[in-house]
């Protein structure tokens, strides 16, 4: 029986890059639209506020936690599609399971 390659577990540096790029990505979206920024980002008010005076390198400090610090949402549509191909694929499975861990760890 042949055995499938385990994929290698995220770089810690992966995940830093991931979360700086987000954090400069919601900061310059809250200091040009604070609405939008909510919207776009998931971001609650007081959040927005503190990322639009953060300084870089408090953001590459906070990147650095070794956590996601940003939750992937999926629109509805997308999440019936990847349940559907859960039935038939490993990768569908996959994607369910990341879609149902992500909604655990999501603070309500």
């Amino acid at each position: 029986m042949m055995k499938r390659a385990q994929p290698d577990p995220p770089h810690p540096g992966d995940i830093e890059r991931l979360n700086l790029t987000w954090l400069l990505a919601a900061r310059e979206a809250a200091q040009s639209d604070a609405d939008k920024a909510v919207l776009v980002f998931g971001l609650d008010q007081a959040l927005s506020e503190v990322l639009c005076t953060a300084s870089l390198s408090a953001l590459r400090e906070l990147a650095q936690c070794r956590l996601l610090l940003f939750r992937p949402r999926f629109p509805d549509h997308l999440l019936r599609a990847c349940s559907n191909e859960a039935a038939r694929s490993a990768l569908g499975l996959a994607l369910q399971s990341l879609l149902l861990a992500a909604e655990e760890v999501a603070p309500q």
